[in-house]
């Protein structure tokens, strides 16, 4: 798959393994970017630390006395590494160069590759070097917990083909070296003042390997590059690298492990190329972004380049994704993060927002994020069945939600306040995400007793979030827009925030926008009663419907007033509906949830299709967290925005696992009539079953491979079949 061309000046890749990232741009350099490490985000990095700045390739042709960094003229991206191809940027010297990297899944360490062609009638002569620069410092928040760079990197082994430097002040060590067979004039060499065709900030050295070789006309010359990395021990990092050197063995393992993931819930729909294409992708996204760290756990992280690291808000939303694409594994071992890190930290069932992979918690928690978190849990467990899990998880949940409706509602009135999922300072209030997850939970924690046969706080869970469901319904619909309110405050509330919000909008370029506070604040004559704002018309004020809680009506008047271009632009839906600026791949996900949830198939697929047409923009073979083609390159929360609606409602997978039960209801779009839609090696519980479906004048035809003998419970055009055969075949 090739680039299709971004509009910024350096769009990012990233070559992934489960503890090695490499991050740099399509033309094979490593500038400095990012913002919470200033300038250190990209490069090759073994989390919790950095290992290199970059690494470069100089090719130099000795007849004609001309020598080039080499920068790549295409981009070609696989699931399980990259490719970079150069021959322009080569100036002059009639060779061309392919350049392939991948990182072992679970190896400390990465492997690249070098093709040189000599495309002309005449022998070349060439000198090559190649050359990087450490940069050995740990992730963003470290030195908050005592964490510390140290003032050097310092080479402390060095051979004719490999260098192994050491951070002064830790135990971090990397090895780098290359394989270049039948050359001759070998020299390394190391020292601070060793640079390539970039500068690079920090503490680094560089090393630099030079050699000779002469290519005959048309031979093609191989040799293979080396990045070890401990965050231990230099034993570790030499028996790393020594094992990279097995680097077709581990590439071949990395193949297989990306072809297991595409073939478990794998997504043919007839005549729709692109749709299965792009579901595959986001599946090998979501894998890329999977980190491991030894002393805390794997999991998965929230976006790269700029997020890598684990969030309670984030993975509340993926890892119902991961539940509809089969990876029940990568989820408990995310929840496993998350959870002990917020007993940690807090003690008390909140959910921490973010923990960096040293460990460090930057935030402990937003209130929404534990309010979703309870909801995710029941979903797991309705996928996977998983008992022993359930109990692990039931008391974070129960001390959750206590702090919820005790410390975080001190008016007592069912809203949690504070900060949700719009991070915008100032609304820290009673908003709509909080509350309605609130209410999602209150129900996932019903149905959570019930199972553990605690009947008495089932029947008071579910009585709560009827109360609940009904005060959001009450309290937070604006009638007069039809739409849900952002927050909930009295007028008293609202006046103090307003130069701040103003001042916020303002640097969006929004103008007017106090103007529209204060009409909203004028239409308001009591002080101290609570009513709904419509704030900023934030994107979240979709959840009422999204988790099904909006009344009906309430539902298809919201839902079909924010299918317009206020609420929604080409790529998706905004973040707001006032500033119309921004969309992600969350706000659209959610809001084709919220479409399928009430009956819009086409409403939503429409969403989808709108967002997807972001695929490959920047990176290819991924869809931006920022549409279309800014922020993360890769977003964790974009496995939730593409497979819950297509899995969960489109094909209609309700799974019942403890039960051993599937309920499929399907919602199919009219794009889809008379189409062959198939999903095979769906994961429930401890089965996997393979669902075709097809709809065509009315009639739905099914055709389900049930090995294990679920209940099957299927329903269209409000008939209902139950089998428990192992094949079914039925029309209705």
């Amino acid at each position: 798959m090739k680039n299709i061309r971004s509009r910024h000046p350096f769009p990012v890749y990233l070559t992934a393994g489960e503890y090695m990232k490499a991050i740099g741009t399509q033309d094979g350099y490593f500038p400095d970017f990012g913002h919470h490490l200033a300038g250190e985000m990209g490069g090759i990095w073994l989390h919790p630390i950095k290992l290199l700045d970059g690494f470069w390739l100089r090719i130099k042709d000795k007849k004609r006395d001309i020598s080039v960094w080499a920068k790549a003229d295409e981009f070609i991206n696989y699931a399980w590494g990259s490719e970079f191809r150069y021959d322009h940027g080569l100036g002059h010297i009639p060779v061309s160069i392919r350049r392939t990297q991948f990182a072992p899944e679970l190896e400390k360490g990465m492997v690249v590759s070098y093709e040189l062609h000599n495309y002309s009638d005449q022998p070349v002569e060439l000198e090559l070097e190649l050359l990087c620069r450490t940069d050995l410092r740990p992730v963003w928040f470290s030195e908050e917990i005592g964490i510390r760079d140290g003032e050097e990197d310092r080479f402390e082994t060095v051979s004719a083909w490999a260098g192994l430097a050491k951070d002064s002040g830790n135990d971090w060590f990397v090895k780098f070296g290359a394989d270049m067979p039948g050359v001759t004039g070998q020299r390394l060499r190391t020292g601070a003042g060793l640079i390539g065709p970039e500068w690079t900030a920090g503490k680094g050295t560089g090393l630099s390997i030079t050699s000779e070789k002469t290519l005959a006309p048309g031979e093609v010359y191989a040799f293979h590059a080396y990045i070890a990395g401990s965050y231990t021990s230099q034993a570790e990092c030499e028996a790393t690298y020594t094992r990279l050197q097995d680097h077709e063995e581990l590439l071949r393992d990395k193949k297989r492990k990306y072809e297991q993931i595409d073939a478990v819930s794998r997504l043919e729909v007839e005549g729709e190329e692109r749709l299965n294409d792009i579901f595959s992708w986001v599946k090998w996204n979501t894998q890329w972004l999977v980190q491991r760290v030894d002393s805390i756990g794997r999991g998965l992280t929230a976006g790269s380049p700029h997020y890598p690291w684990w969030f309670g808000c984030d993975n509340s939303y993926s890892i119902q994704g991961l539940m509809a694409i089969g990876d029940f594994e990568l989820a408990k071992d995310t929840v496993d993060i998350l959870r002990r890190s917020s007993w940690e930290t807090n003690g008390n069932g909140r959910i921490v927002h973010e923990i960096t992979t040293m460990g460090a918690v930057a935030n402990p928690g937003n209130t929404q994020e534990t309010a979703h978190f309870i909801a995710m849990i029941w979903e797991m467990f309705c996928w996977t069945g998983d008992l022993a899990f359930l109990r692990e998880n039931y008391e974070t949940c129960v001390k959750g939600m206590d702090w919820l409706l005790q410390e975080m509602d001190p008016d007592q009135d069912l809203f949690p306040s504070g900060y949700g999922i719009i991070e915008i300072s100032g609304l820290n209030m009673e908003l709509i995400d909080s509350a309605v997850y609130t209410a999602q939970a209150a129900w996932a924690l019903a149905q959570m007793s019930g199972v553990l046969f605690d009947f008495g706080n089932a029947e008071a869970y579910q009585a709560l979030a009827d109360r609940m469901k009904n005060a959001i319904n009450d309290m937070y619909w604006c009638e007069s827009e039809g739409l849900f309110a952002d927050a909930v405050a009295p007028k008293k509330d609202i006046v103090p925030k307003v130069d701040h919000l103003a001042r916020i909008a303002e640097k969006h370029g929004i103008s007017g926008y106090r103007e529209y506070l204060e009409g909203l604040l004028g239409s308001a004559e009591d002080e101290e009663a609570d009513r709904g704002w419509l704030l900023n018309k934030n994107w979240v004020i979709v959840t009422p419907m999204e988790t099904g809680i909006a009344d009906p009506e309430k539902g298809r008047r919201a839902l079909e007033r924010m299918r317009s271009g206020e609420f929604i632009g080409e790529y998706g839906t905004y973040l707001s509906g006032l500033y119309q600026s921004e969309i992600m791949t969350i706000s659209t996900g959610a809001h084709a949830v919220a479409e399928a949830v009430y009956g819009n198939p086409n409403a939503a697929l429409d969403l989808l299709q709108r967002m997807m047409s972001t695929f490959s923009m920047a990176l290819p073979g991924s869809m931006n967290e920022m549409s279309p083609d800014y922020g993360c390159a890769v977003q964790a929360w974009t496995v939730y925005a593409v497979a819950v609606p297509i899995i969960r409602h489109l094909i209609g997978i309700k799974p019942l696992a403890h039960l051993r039960s599937l309920h499929i209801k399907p919602l199919l779009p009219d794009a889809w009539e008379g189409k062959q839609i198939t999903l095979r090696q769906l994961r429930i519980g401890d089965t996997t079953v393979d669902i075709t479906l097809m709809s065509k004048l009315g009639t739905l035809q099914a055709d389900i491979i049930n090995p294990s003998g679920y209940k099957v419970i299927l329903e269209w055009n409000g008939e209902t079949y139950i089998s428990e055969e192992k094949q079914i075949s039925i029309t209705m």
